[in-house]
């Protein structure tokens, strides 16, 4: 049974496992990690391809791979999001057409990722020479960014709750960094170029998103849903399989709050309907990023405190608990 599973959650496609629809980037945000960090067979399925999406949200219509197809978008990362992809496009994951593109960062395969996203950016906009100098320099930097991810792929998964969140802590901050390097340089690059170069540069992404829209993958009205009064653990199945005390229930209802206020962070900083230049995009990535990093640090505090009053009985009961994003 776990063979099955872990099967159908590796389907993937670049930008599609954290959840990328045009210019919204990671609409499941908060799904992926409450479902990532409280799943008792939580494998490692949206990140070691996550990589793969900040990549792809970085250079959009310029990184290998890239399919704005009608199934390009189609979901393939943890099953709190699947929930969620589910209500909002009315149809199953098993019922959407999946591509095969292999895993590149964290598989040691990205030789040659660069080069071809340079490249290609440089056949779009035929840059002069001081233009080229400011394309090699993104390159470089891109590179950097790429090591930087490789440094915090993935390696054995943690078996408890508090493991998971800190892992996911770190692989979220590592992606931040990765952008944030590579920010500045994308910045340089874009302001050097003429007014009809800077269209010819937008103009594969532009067309990248009518397409995606057209093939129905347009989610943004995920991020103008209303936040509910209670987050999606499930208190009462807690309370009532882990036997929790009088400061053990308290302990449990700050995470309860903390997992909902990092809800609002998180639906706070989703927007979309936003027509980016490829600066615009990486920046609206970072703020995403940071976000999604707060919320975690605001998280994980409480998920200690709770998880370190229980007993060893109680963890043990609470690590093979199924709670999910529901």
């Amino acid at each position: 049974m776990q063979s099955g599973l872990y099967d159908r959650r590796h389907h993937h496609h670049l930008g599609i496992v954290l959840g990328f629809v045009g210019p919204l980037f990671w609409p499941y945000a908060y799904s992926d990690f409450v479902d990532y960090t409280y799943s008792p067979y939580a494998y490692d399925t949206f990140w070691p391809y996550a990589f793969d999406d900040v990549y792809a949200g970085i250079y959009g219509g310029y990184a290998p791979e890239y399919d704005a197809s009608e199934d390009a978008y189609a979901y393939a990362g943890s099953s709190g999001s699947e929930r969620v992809y589910d209500r909002a496009t009315n149809q199953t994951v098993g019922s959407t057409a999946r591509s095969a593109s292999a895993e590149r960062i964290c598989s040691g395969q990205a030789q040659g990722l660069t080069d071809f996203s340079i490249q290609k950016i440089a056949d779009q906009v035929q840059p002069d020479q001081k233009q080229r100098d400011l394309l090699n320099a993104l390159k470089d930097a891109t590179i950097r960014a790429v090591n930087i991810l490789q440094r915090a792929c993935p390696g054995e998964l943690p078996s408890t709750p508090t493991g998971r969140l800190a892992a996911m802590r770190a692989r979220v901050d590592a992606m931040l960094k990765a952008v944030e390097v590579v920010a500045p340089a994308l910045d340089q690059f874009y302001r050097s170029l003429s007014d009809e170069q800077r269209e010819r540069f937008i103009a594969l992404d532009q067309n990248e998103q009518t397409a995606s829209r057209k093939g129905g993958s347009d989610l943004n009205h995920l991020c103008q849903g209303q936040i509910g009064a209670k987050s999606d653990l499930p208190v009462a199945k807690i309370e009532r399989t882990l036997r929790l005390d009088g400061d053990q229930d308290q302990a449990l209802r700050a995470l309860d709050q903390a997992t909902m206020d990092s809800a609002k962070m998180l639906q706070a900083k989703c927007q979309p309907d936003q027509q980016l230049t490829p600066t615009g995009r990486l920046a609206a990535m970072r703020d995403r990023l940071q976000a999604v990093s707060q919320a975690l640090q605001m998280t994980q505090s409480a998920l200690m405190k709770f998880y370190g009053s229980l007993s060893d009985e109680q963890k043990a009961r609470f690590d093979r608990m199924s709670v999910r994003a529901s």
